[in-house]
């Protein structure tokens, strides 16, 4: 036993600076859908995957675009599913962005920095892009339109695409640090203690 307890204290003190040290990634995304001016692009299908940051584990995600005329955002599901429709494509639905939104991170207020910075909770999150520009008064007075097309919707599509850069760093929370501390302490004392 007591030759076991410097290679367990030589293991926690790995396991401890990995812990403090961390793990750090970036992944590119090409070809993000671009909505037209005066709407917003939103994901399908909810993220459910991301782990959420806190006492086992401390996550923080930098997100970046190539594009300064379009700001990114994330939404809960609850805010997904209040929103109207207006069409898009497999990958994403068009919504009109003149919607009182509640983001999780980013949203409008990203765009001119073309970042933000987030810590996932854990929860499923969407995906919102909008344009920075505002919409053209393309419509002309659609009260001239006679019977039975006026008021026809419109289905609304993605018009561009831009690139979107993701880095992570993710390390030990303050809990397993806090713990594994606590372990590294006591088989030092243990192992000091088998020497005398």
């Amino acid at each position: 036993m007591a030759a076991i307890k410097p290679i367990l204290t030589g293991v926690v003190g790995l396991l401890l600076l990995a812990s403090l040290i961390g793990y750090s990634g970036e992944e590119v995304i090409d070809n993000v859908p671009k909505p037209d001016a005066g709407l917003c692009g939103v994901t399908k299908d909810a993220f459910s995957n991301v782990p959420g940051s806190g006492a086992l584990i401390d996550i923080d995600v930098d997100v970046t675009w190539d594009d300064n005329t379009v700001w990114i955002g994330i939404i809960d599901v609850k805010t997904y599913d209040s929103l109207e429709k207006l069409g898009g494509n497999a990958d994403g639905e068009i919504v009109s962005c003149n919607e009182e939104i509640k983001f999780i991170a980013g949203g409008p207020s990203s765009g001119k920095g073309s970042s933000f910075t987030w810590e996932p909770d854990g929860d499923e999150f969407h995906i919102m892009i909008g344009s920075m520009e505002e919409a053209g008064d393309e419509e002309e007075d659609d009260d001239d339109d006679p019977w039975p097309f006026d008021g026809e919707s419109e289905s609304y599509s993605f018009i561009d695409e831009f690139t979107v850069k993701v880095d992570y760093d993710a390390s030990g929370g303050w809990g397993v640090i806090v713990i594994l501390f606590l372990i590294e302490i006591g088989l030092v004392f243990l192992t000091a203690q088998d020497r005398r």
